[in-house]
């Protein structure tokens, strides 16, 4: 069963752990947590634990003129963890948590409900630099022993900008969402190859179970070598696919100007020229990478949109920024699938090429377990409508327009035997921990071989270039791929061992805890996303402005 409905009913036997100031009485129910939790408006309840980093109040960026808290790590490692300690327990079953979040370098963000206890459930999302001021979806990444989520006493953020690394990080509105009961997986397909027609298709019409997938085309490319054309995307429609949008040449739109607004724009007028009006509302960003021009573009063209990793995420308190996982392997694969069985909430799943035989067999494996997972009522397939639905539906919430009880799922109704789960799904949480690590250490998963090339240019003579040269840069790009996955293996295997920079896991003698940060939670430490080198530019962003 979900994690939600599963973990912690209250008749859990203690672990002995249990401070004096334990905290009684009856727990804040799901239904009363959607919408804001915590404004900070007031920073009194907030503290920096062990002196992690520091928290101090800033006005300079909150976008309605009121207070944010400003998040800045210790000098040493380059850690911050702040945490509030409450005041009545909450039942954050059915539920999940994000902020509204701003960063002036990429950093992962890690959200942590604690028990009593010490044990917990976290929440992570990769924030990055050249994003605006946004509310976040973070999706569950961890669960740390056997937390009771009617008992949840203390709310931690964490985040880590890499050894040695000045960085700062703005947040407000904490705030619950929704979370479906039955985990959902969505199944896309990236980049609009062939493959997707000649070998994805069959392998989902082969199966018992309805497996709705999407497919996400760059609209300039349809017809040309080695892509879908016109009458296979429409065979794919008429198979119940959604045809929906990669920009227009499967680059990625992390710039401004009219070239992004093009390339962001023009997919919508061809996917419905073309009779895919449905899927014309849905975009996949190409390189999981917005930048603050295209997402407002993006904004204003689709309805939803994916970028970023994540998995098991609730209902999207942002619909632009959907996670997704692209080219799992097989291991992975599955692994995600008994994840999102045993966890509950929205997981994306996407491939781009499957030109190799180990692609196919990891796609057959996959659909294998999802038919096996969906008989048994432990897992169901979605769609980007689907994800689309639930974000109307936590806007009507906040607007008025609907109770959150008839949205928020009643846990104990929904709640599977705990025995019965068990036998079903038994996920790897190493796995899924090693499918995020590659994420946050900067390997771009969702990069098809032309978009390795690099960013768009805005200049005509270039875009012709960039054009005239596209066969050899994806030759290039394609080895360029597989050295940086040789690299990241290496990296992986190095990392397995805790580091010495590890913070201390003693307590101070109140808190009766043992919430981890570790190097584990790091960005790109040793030059990808996270390093210096990459740091945007923070002026008009209102960064240096910043005077807590």
């Amino acid at each position: 069963m979900p994690v939600s409905n599963r973990l912690g009913t209250g008749d859990d036997e203690s672990d002995g752990s249990e401070t004096d100031d334990e905290i009684e009485g009856d727990p804040r129910p799901p239904s009363e947590l959607i919408g804001t939790f915590d404004d900070f408006e007031s920073l009194e309840p907030w503290r920096a634990y062990q002196d992690i980093g520091s928290i101090s109040s800033t006005t300079e960026y909150a976008p309605d003129g009121g207070q944010a808290a400003l998040l800045e790590p210790r000098e040493d490692d380059g850690q911050v963890r702040v945490r509030r300690e409450l005041d009545e327990p909450i039942d954050v079953r059915a539920v999940a948590p994000g902020i509204t979040v701003a960063a002036d370098r990429d950093a992962r963000v890690r959200l942590q409900l604690q028990d009593s206890s010490g044990h917990y459930v976290e929440f992570s999302r990769q924030v990055r630099s050249e994003m605006p001021f946004v509310s976040d979806n973070f999706g569950l990444s961890r669960v740390s022993g056997e937390p009771d989520l009617t008992d949840v006493v203390t709310v931690q953020i964490v985040s880590w900008f890499g050894e040695n690394a000045d960085g700062r990080l703005v947040i407000d509105d904490l705030y619950f969402v929704p979370t479906v009961g039955t985990g959902t997986v969505c199944l896309q397909f990236h980049g609009g190859y062939e493959s997707h027609y000649s070998d994805a298709l069959e392998i989902l019409e082969d199966a018992d179970t309805d497996v709705p997938a999407t497919a996400f085309v760059p609209t300039d490319r349809i017809a040309s070598e080695d892509r879908l054309t016109i009458d296979q995307l429409e065979t794919l429609s008429s198979a119940g696919w959604t045809v929906g949008s990669y920009g227009a040449r499967g680059t990625p739109i992390n710039g401004s100007g009219e070239v992004m607004e093009s390339n962001v724009a023009s997919p919508v007028d061809w996917l419905t020229g073309h009779g895919f009006d449905d899927g014309a509302r849905f975009l996949a960003v190409p390189g999981s990478q917005y930048s603050e021009a295209s997402y407002e573009a993006v904004q204003t063209h689709y309805d939803l949109a994916f970028s970023g990793w994540g998995l098991s995420q609730g209902y999207p308190s942002d619909p632009h920024r959907c996670a997704v996982i692209v080219d799992p392997d097989r291991e992975q694969a599955v692994e995600l699938l008994e994840w999102t069985a045993a966890r509950g909430g929205f997981t994306s799943i996407a491939f781009t090429t499957l030109d190799s035989d180990e692609d196919r067999e990891t796609l057959e494996e996959l659909v294998s377990r999802l038919e096996e997972l969906a008989a048994a009522d432990l897992l169901r397939v979605g769609t980007p409508e689907d994800l689309l639905d639930a974000a109307n539906e936590l806007e009507a919430i906040g607007s008025g327009d609907e109770d959150s009880d008839d949205v928020v799922d009643d846990p104990d109704e929904q709640a599977l035997e705990d025995e019965e789960t068990a036998e079903a799904v038994d996920p790897d949480e190493e796995v899924i921990e090693e499918v995020e690590q590659n994420e946050f250490e900067g390997v771009d998963e969702d990069s098809e071989t032309d978009e390795r090339s690099g960013s768009e240019s805005e200049s005509e003579s270039e875009s012709e270039s960039e054009s005239e040269s596209e066969s050899e840069s994806e030759s290039e790009s394609e080895s360029e791929s597989e050295s940086e996955s040789e690299s990241e293996s290496e990296s992986e295997s190095e990392s397995e061992s805790e580091p010495e920079s590890a913070v201390d896991q003693s307590t101070d003698g109140d808190d009766g805890d043992s919430l981890e940060v570790t190097e584990d939670d790091g960005i790109g430490t040793s030059g990808g996303t996270g390093s210096s080198e990459n740091t945007s530019e923070t002026a008009g962003r209102g960064w240096e402005e910043i005077d807590p």
